[in-house]
């Protein structure tokens, strides 16, 4: 009867209010794409059981986390043990309430608005005035709460101008093209926009935020990514060095080592729901770039007992036996413990989980986050044969990337220990890079395809599709320097594959099929940069000929994006004859952008005197009408499409069932219903 119910009461949603769905669905609705509003949907239709998302049966007040009825015990991304505020931001009924009922298009709205009160305080107040199950509460009345109880995201943050800034870098100065050097400048200026400092305050009243405290400036990435993030970071202090902000790129390095030295890592980003994930473990490259521009030593033995400790973390929590045909090795990989939906993205995350069995729910969750822990969120690299999200199996993966940086690591702690006098452990690193180096060998170059690539624990085998995350040996030049023939081989792939031919730079993927960002026809800042930089920095002329090209194809295309629409952007559509800013993922394109400007200032510098703006982009000349400067294809075929890949609003349900389409939001919307009452 039950279950008859639940199936009437669907089909009545759908005749009630699929026009007003399908109508709403194309209207943009900010980061869910096209997700509409709770105020649309009757709470008596949404609701009709007391559980809920909540796993725990009787007290309401108990913080609870979705999903349970799974094979092994629930990890919260924070605990008691770690965040004293953790059951207003990583788990509870006030979180599960905010994102039921859909307070914010946004799911990292909620999570980043600072408290008003003691979170004790505000968390026993919410359940003396809403002491029933989350269902239950009203709206409105929850949403006053929220407004009352709670300030606006970024509240807590003061903007800044960096003590270093000055307007004119000399570096920056010497760009030989007045109007890349009249960009360059413009780039600059925005360090002061990105700059962020956290109120004092916070240090005394740290429970009353989900930011982590910080003593330093720093730059954010910028849009929704008002905090720090790690790996991030890296390709800021890169455009940070080409602008001569030497202080801002050490205070950088000093709070990540403060990060180091109280939770013994690098988280994701500067909240504490971030505490249970790191990313790409860039902390060591950060010293190494900052000692390679001032030559500081006493800054690099400060900062050395912080390398290891972080190396130790990556030791401890993220090595994985794996026994391919030449024997049995370690390596890394990206796999967080954390089991539940991401708080920032609490509401995605049970949606994507609206047609996972209930006993997998835990595992899909970790898969999400470690997917999240790599920086490449979300891309078929880490998906199944079919492409969709549903099957991602991040954990099950060996990536290529992870462990070419902790080469690099190893090769980094070598250099600085020898700088700095330690000769006892420059050696050590020495010979632990050289048998890593080849590890990384055995586990992920293939032989027959000339390549390195991500090793899959299920199938055995190597992943030989084109994912940009190959080219990452080249860059941290984790492959012995005698053998130029494995460079020249990944080279003589990558330029088959085609992957060089489009106008924008380099996609993330050739998958055609995805909606996820880190994909066709997407290119990231960072990925083109490692790309250029390992191809720029071989002993092949025609790979450093090819370097030169792409960065071209970069630094053009930012520029005509940057030109139209005023703003630097987190990813970029590579494709056709007018590149544009990025599309697809769980958020709308974000602006700023911290990398992207730290990407392109320091090719600037790279290629100071060789690149020149062509006369169709210059301010004063008029486009061509059928062609694009920044079209330097490398082959004489036409480009295979102008149109973007579908996002994650308009691809078919049928693909993908957590897509949010037309018909996909009410199949989504009615799919909600079911699967807050599978909890």
């Amino acid at each position: 009867m039950r279950l008859l119910q639940i199936y009437t009461l669907s089909a009545a949603f759908l005749i009630t209010y699929a026009e007003d769905l399908v109508v709403d669905a194309f209207v943009p609705l900010g980061p869910l794409h096209g997700l509409p509003s709770t105020h649309l949907l009757p709470s008596s239709l949404l609701f009709q059981q007391p559980a809920n998302v909540n796993t725990d049966e009787g007290d309401p007040r108990r913080p609870t986390s979705p999903g349970g009825g799974g094979t092994e015990p629930t990890v919260n991304v924070c605990d008691e043990t770690n965040a004293d505020n953790w059951f207003i931001y990583c788990s509870g009924p006030l979180l599960e309430a905010v994102n039921v009922h859909s307070l914010f298009n946004d799911s990292k709205t909620f999570v980043d608005m600072p408290l008003k009160e003691d979170p004790k305080y505000v968390n026993d107040l919410f359940h003396e005035q809403f002491n029933v199950t989350v269902d239950k509460i009203n709206r409105d009345e929850l949403l006053d709460f929220v407004n009352e109880y709670f300030s606006p995201p970024g509240s807590e943050l003061a903007p800044c101008v960096p003590i270093d800034w000055h307007p004119q870098p000399q570096k920056i100065m010497g760009i030989q093209d007045p109007d890349l050097r009249e960009w360059a400048l413009s780039l600059h200026g925005i360090w002061k926009t990105l700059c962020k400092k956290i109120h004092e305050d916070i240090e005394d009243h740290k429970e009353r935020y989900s930011l982590i405290w910080l003593e330093h400036e720093f730059i954010a990435p910028g849009g929704r990514f008002r905090e720090f993030y790690y790996w991030d970071a890296y390709w800021i202090v890169k455009g940070l060095i080409a602008s001569e902000m030497y202080t801002t790129v050490q205070k950088m390095i000093e709070n990540l080592a403060s990060m180091i030295d109280r939770y013994g890592f690098v988280p994701n980003g500067g909240r504490i729901y971030y505490l249970k994930r790191s990313q790409p473990p860039m902390f060591s490259a950060m010293v190494y770039e900052y000692y390679e521009s001032t030559h500081d030593k006493a800054f690099v033995r400060k900062m050395l007992p912080y390398m290891e400790m972080e190396q130790d973390f990556w030791n401890d929590k993220r090595m994985i036996d794996v026994r391919v045909n030449t024997g049995n090795f370690t390596v890394y990989q990206y796999r967080t413990e954390a089991n539940v939906p991401r708080p920032e993205s609490y509401r995605e995350d049970i949606l994507s989980a609206q047609n996972i069995n209930k006993n997998d729910r835990q595992r899909f969750w970790r898969d999400i986050a470690s997917a999240a822990e790599s920086g490449w969120d979300f891309s078929t690299r880490w998906f199944k044969e079919s492409g969709i999200l549903l099957d991602i199996e991040t954990t099950t993966v060996l990536p290529v990337d992870l462990n070419a940086f902790q080469c690099w690591n190893m090769d980094i702690l070598e250099y600085l220990y020898e700088r700095t006098g330690n000769k006892t452990q420059s050696e050590y690193y020495r010979n632990k890079r050289a048998d890593f180096r080849d590890t990384i060998h055995h586990v992920f170059y293939n032989n027959t395809a000339g390549s390195w690539f991500d090793y899959n624990l299920r199938t055995k085998g190597h992943n030989l599709e084109f994912y940009a995350s190959i080219a990452v040996p080249l860059f941290t030049g984790c492959y012995h320097s005698l053998n130029q023939a494995k460079s020249e081989s990944l080279f003589k792939l990558m330029n088959e594959s085609g992957v060089f031919n489009y106008p924008g730079g380099v996609p993330t993927s050739m998958n055609a099929n995805s909606s996820e960002q880190w994909d066709f026809p997407n290119g990231f800042s960072n990925l083109n940069h490692m790309i250029i930089e390992g191809l720029r920095k071989s002993e092949n002329a025609q790979m450093q000929d090819k370097a030169f090209k792409i960065a071209e194809k970069w630094v053009f295309g930012n520029y005509k994006v940057f030109a139209e629409t005023g703003h630097m952007w987190e990813k970029y559509n590579v494709i056709g004859n007018v590149p544009k800013p990025g599309s697809g993922g769980e958020y709308d394109v974000q602006d700023g952008f911290g990398w992207t400007n730290g990407v392109i200032l320091d090719l600037l510098i790279t290629y100071n005197h060789r690149l020149k703006l062509p006369d169709q982009l210059r301010p004063t000349a008029t486009p061509a009408a059928d062609t694009d400067a920044t079209d330097r294809s490398d082959s004489s075929s036409s480009d295979p499409s102008d149109e973007p890949a579908p996002s994650r609003s308009t691809r078919s349900v049928a693909d993908d069932p957590s897509t949010t389409s037309a018909a996909g939001t009410v199949v989504s919307l009615c799919s909600l219903v079911l699967l807050l009452l599978s909890f």
